[in-house]
C-alpha cells in the first residue's frame, strides 16, 4: 500500500508541475511560465500478421498494438536548467489462438536539476525512477502464458545522484557522470525476490552506492530520420567494483508525414542481479544473469502537443 500511495505522490508532483508551467494558480496569484518549455507526444503503433491454411513457411497469426506517452517540462532560467520527463509504454499482442498478452510495460520518472559553471558544463543532480504498471508475465514460445516475471514495484529502481554534466553544442551529446549514486532495488511480491536481489539478502529493498554514468545522444543524422541514443552503466563500490549494470536504449524515428511515422526501438540491458532458470541439456536447472535483448520495430500514428 505504501509504494502504491508514493507512486501516487510522484505522479500529483509531475501533475503539479505541468499545471505551474502553463496557467496561473489563480486570477490574483500569476506564475511566470516564460522560463518553462516542453513538448509531449503520443503515438500508437500497430502490427500484424496472418497465414493462410496451405502456407508451408510456418509462423502463427498475431496482432500487435501499443502506445507510447512522453511528456516533457523543462525550466531554464540563466544559469539553472531543471529538466523533467515522463515516459509510459504499454503494448498488447494476440498470438494464434490464444487471448491477449502484454509484451511491453515500462513507467518512466527523470529529473535532472544542473547549474551552468561553464559554457558546455553544468553541476547536476538526477532523481530517475523506473518500474511496470501491473502483473507481467513470461510468454512462451509457443504463445501460452508463463510465469509472472514481474508487476507494479517488483521491481521498482530509483537512482538519485549528483555530479557533472557535459553537454556539446547543439545538445547533441550529453555525458553525465556522478562519482556518488545511490541506486535502490524494491521487490514487493516475495516470489519474485530471487530474480531481482540476493538470496542472501533480507527484506525487499537492496541499497546500493556506486558511480553512475549516462550518456544521451540525440540527432537528425538524415532528412527526417533521428536517432536517439541513451546508455547508462552503473558499478557499486560496495559489492564487485568495476562490474557493471548496463542498460542502453537505441530509438530511430523515420518521420513519413506529419502523423505516420515508422521506428525502430532496441534495449539491451545486463545486471549480475537479475537472474534467469537455464536449462542445460543434461543437469540441474541453475540460475544465472545473461544478457537481455528487444528488438522491435513498428509503423504507427504520432502526434505531438
Amino acid at each position: 500500500m505504501f509504494y502504491r500511495a508514493f507512486y501516487f505522490l510522484l505522479f500529483c508532483n509531475w501533475f503539479m508541475i505541468s499545471q505551474l508551467s502553463s496557467q496561473s494558480i489563480s486570477s490574483t496569484i500569476h506564475v511566470d511560465t516564460s522560463y518553462w518549455n516542453g513538448e509531449n507526444g503520443v503515438s500508437v503503433f500497430f502490427n500484424q500478421s496472418s497465414y493462410g491454411n496451405y502456407w508451408k513457411g510456418g509462423g502463427a497469426n498475431s496482432f500487435a498494438t501499443g502506445t507510447n506517452l512522453i511528456f516533457q517540462k523543462n525550466y531554464q532560467k540563466g544559469k539553472t536548467n531543471w529538466a523533467n520527463q515522463l515516459e509510459f509504454r504499454y503494448g498488447i499482442i494476440k498470438l494464434g489462438g490464444y487471448e491477449f498478452q502484454k509484451n511491453e510495460d515500462h513507467f518512466e520518472i527523470d529529473s535532472k536539476y544542473g547549474y551552468r559553471i561553464s559554457k558546455r558544463m553544468k553541476f547536476s543532480g538526477l532523481f530517475n525512477f523506473t518500474t511496470r504498471v501491473h502483473d507481467t508475465y513470461q510468454i512462451l514460445k509457443s504463445g501460452e502464458r508463463g510465469k509472472l516475471i514481474g508487476n507494479f514495484m517488483a521491481p521498482g529502481y530509483f537512482n538519485i545522484g549528483s555530479g557533472f554534466d557535459f553537454t556539446t553544442d547543439q545538445k547533441v551529446l550529453s555525458i553525465y557522470y556522478t562519482p556518488i549514486n545511490s541506486k535502490i532495488t524494491i521487490v514487493t511480491i516475495d516470489e519474485l525476490k530471487a530474480q531481482f536481489l540476493p538470496k542472501e539478502l533480507e527484506g525487499n529493498v537492496r541499497y546500493e552506492l556506486g558511480s553512475l554514468l549516462r550518456l544521451v545522444f540525440k540527432k537528425e543524422i538524415f532528412t527526417n530520420v533521428f536517432w536517439h541514443t541513451a546508455g547508462t552503466f552503473f558499478t557499486s563500490y560496495l559489492k564487485k567494483f568495476g562490474n557493471f549494470d548496463v542498460d542502453i536504449q537505441n530509438k530511430i524515428r523515420f518521420k513519413i508525414n506529419k502523423n505516420l511515422s515508422a521506428n525502430l526501438n532496441t534495449h539491451l540491458i545486463y545486471d549480475e542481479d537479475v537472474l534467469f532458470d537455464i536449462e542445460p541439456d543434461d543437469g540441474e536447472i541453475y540460475q544465472a544473469p545473461r544478457t537481455q535483448f528487444k528488438e522491435v520495430f513498428n509503423i504507427g500514428f504520432s502526434q505531438s502537443f
